[in-house]
């Protein structure tokens, strides 16, 4: 029922405010449930990284993460200032799976908020819920800092139900990491992103 539910809600919010509505909406359901997470610090990555693995960290409260520790993002003088991260499976895959088994196909109103999203914001989305996470991970990691150093979270690549895959281009460019790399992990993820020190890109000299 709770399935059911769920996508009736979207599909009636999409008839009284329209997909901006629902977007806008979503957005702000992500950045409150992040900001509810609370702030977390660690000494370093291998502190933070072994908070991941163990589930302990607001970034896995989706679901359980891989590390991707070959992965490593560094400076131009070799420092290590993130890693890529892989999220074994979409929160929402068990819902779209159970909806469709026992009413049909989604609605409409699931691609038509994405569109909407895609079109006005970034080309991220293969459902109307990838807003609502990609907002939560930018800013729990705003609330997470590594040796004092604040951290943020670029998404890279997600996939949908049925195999369609979206990337971020820029986020790629910035950590220096090939597309076709992120499509082999997205044989066994549903989204892939990596955290990296606040500021940086892949090459950059430490201050």
């Amino acid at each position: 029922m709770m399935d059911i539910a769920l996508y009736s809600l979207v599909d009636d919010m999409v008839s009284k405010s329209g997909t901006e509505g629902v977007v806008e909406y979503w957005l702000r359901v992500g950045e409150s449930y992040a900001e509810r997470m609370g702030k977390e610090a660690y000494v370093g990555w291998p502190a933070f990284n072994v908070a991941m693995k163990e589930g302990r960290t607001s970034l896995t409260v989706e679901g359980a993460a891989n590390v991707l520790t070959d992965l490593a993002i560094t400076d131009k003088d070799g420092d290590v200032i993130g890693y890529v991260y892989a999220l074994k499976t979409c929160p929402v895959a068990p819902t779209m799976s159970r909806f469709i088994k026992k009413i049909g196909p989604i609605h409409d109103s699931d691609s038509d908020v994405a569109e909407n999203y895609n079109s006005r914001i970034r080309d991220s989305a293969v459902s109307n819920y990838c807003i609502t996470h990609q907002k939560f991970r930018e800013v729990a990691a705003n609330n997470i800092t590594v040796s004092k150093q604040g951290l943020e979270c670029l998404h890279l690549a997600n996939k949908g139900r049925l195999g369609d895959v979206k990337m971020v281009k820029e986020n790629l460019d910035r950590i220096n990491v090939d597309e076709r790399h992120i499509k082999s992990i997205l044989r066994s993820a549903s989204c892939v992103f990596a955290l990296i020190v606040k500021g940086k890109s892949a090459g950059d000299e430490e201050d």
